[in-house]
């Protein structure tokens, strides 16, 4: 009589394990923490000022943006060093927020001083710009970055002309960077 292995407790551990990592990291559950994180009577009122103009279109607020800084990222590896993004990953705009988007990314800096890298991609219906400067990457349009550090945040203040052709001027002040979830691993 031949017997089959019983099956390896750490191997079901493992897959549960998993399962409930590959649950957590759905835009689904995603969009479920940040209304909650919205809702809850401790949340912080929101930090983040932006205003971009792209063409002749303006647009300016105060929102609950995700600001973060990843300590992972080299000059080299793809990794956003800065990025700052409108709404979070997976998340509609609350009712009162602006229900624009926008996103900001920063690879490390190979030199001090030097921010000639960077994506910035703008979305309003129907109006939209995009910049893309990255090395190894299909370029989108043209410009720069300039970062001013104060305190805890960074203002970024971008200039360019969108792969469109419509000029591009934005200034994001994200006023603090809180600990990152360890987005993408």
């Amino acid at each position: 009589m031949r017997y089959l292995p019983r099956p390896d407790r750490s191997t079901a551990r493992l897959a549960i394990a998993l399962l409930a990592i590959a649950l957590a990291t759905t835009p689904a559950a995603a969009q479920r923490r940040a209304a909650a994180r919205r809702a809850s009577a401790d949340a912080p009122p929101p930090t983040t000022s932006a205003t971009i103009a792209v063409g002749s279109a303006r647009y300016a607020g105060l929102v609950d943006a995700q600001c973060a800084i990843d300590e992972r990222a080299t000059p080299s590896n793809g990794r956003f060093y800065y990025h700052a993004m409108y709404p979070w990953f997976g998340a509609r705009p609350a009712a009162d927020q602006p229900q624009w988007r926008f996103e900001l990314g920063l690879p490390r800096p190979a030199r001090v001083g030097t921010n000639d890298r960077f994506v910035f991609s703008f979305l309003n219906g129907t109006q939209s710009g995009t910049i893309q400067t990255l090395a190894n990457a299909q370029r989108m349009g043209s410009g720069t970055v300039r970062l001013t550090r104060h305190g805890a945040g960074v203002r970024f203040d971008v200039d360019g002309r969108s792969k469109e052709g419509d000029a591009i001027h934005a200034t994001i002040d994200c006023a603090s960077f809180p600990s990152s979830e360890g987005a993408g691993g």
